[in-house]
């Protein structure tokens, strides 16, 4: 999915015990907490069986996440409180789709939030209830083994938008070491995103076709479902109507070379 790497102009930070403990802390999240709930969701979300309080509960442990990088950023002496993290975290850990862009944890965190105290008080969250109206526990609904979120502009399956995405860029790691949990936490990321040439040799003529029928069937980049089954045409995002958006598109140029190699004649006048 990703790779971790180390800018040469970030500093180096020494490990310090106190470091340690909380990336190993961040580790045993990952694989006792947050990948269980990442691989039963995934389930439940492909099978269309997702039940309103299994929503709350996941959405819980990926709110509480950011506690746990906030520890290892505050341990390695990063001046920046949690709502700075929760602002900044979705640009920081890569996470995908393409609406809500850099929105997802900071709604993560708000839902979690209403379920503490019934509702969002819009004082304390200005910028949010400028954006999304007020936001309560009961802003997400069941709708036919789907979780929906209701906004006053906005209306998507929480679960497929925000919810596995936010969960991917949190657990889908297998860290080496504690050094390799700090630069994760540093949000020292270079995410790898998909692509039909990491398959398919491009130089290769005797692939194109496969190589289009792959393409072709990407699926979208907003809830990962494929085209027939893609649901985003029926949603809303900030008062605009949803569409389906392939994970990847080919540029001009590579779909005239594809064609060329599917049929020589295709640029003939």
């Amino acid at each position: 999915m990703a790779i971790i790497n180390n800018p040469k102009s970030q500093p180096v930070i020494e490990m310090t015990a106190c470091i340690r403990d909380a990336c190993d802390d961040y580790k045993h999240y990952i694989e006792f907490i947050l990948e269980p709930a990442k691989e039963e969701l995934e389930a439940k979300v492909r099978n269309n069986e997702v039940l309103l309080h299994q929503a709350f509960g996941v959405n819980l442990i990926v709110a509480h996440s950011v506690d746990y990088l906030q520890a290892i950023r505050s341990a390695a002496a990063v001046k920046e409180n949690r709502k700075d993290l929760v602002k900044s975290f979705d640009e920081k850990f890569a996470v995908s789709g393409a609406y809500l862009s850099n929105r997802k944890m900071e709604l993560i965190d708000a839902i979690n939030n209403a379920i503490k105290h019934i509702r969002v008080d819009p004082l304390r969250y200005k910028s949010l209830g400028e954006r999304y109206g007020q936001i309560s526990f009961q802003s997400l609904v069941e709708d036919e083994g789907r979780v929906l979120c209701h906004l006053e502009n906005y209306r998507f399956d929480y679960c497929r938008v925000v919810l596995l995405p936010a969960l991917r860029a949190l657990a889908n790691w297998e860290f080496s070491s504690a050094e390799s949990v700090l630069r994760f936490a540093q949000g020292e990321v270079t995410i790898e995103h998909w692509s039909y040439s990491d398959t398919y040799d491009p130089l290769d003529p005797s692939t194109a076709i496969d190589r289009m029928i792959e393409i072709c069937s990407s699926p979208c980049k907003n809830c990962e479902e494929e085209a027939d089954a893609c649901r985003c045409s029926q949603y809303v995002f900030a008062g605009d109507e949803g569409r389906f958006e392939p994970l990847y598109s080919p540029s001009e140029g590579e779909f005239e070379e594809l064609m060329d190699h599917i049929s020589p004649s295709y640029n003939r006048a």
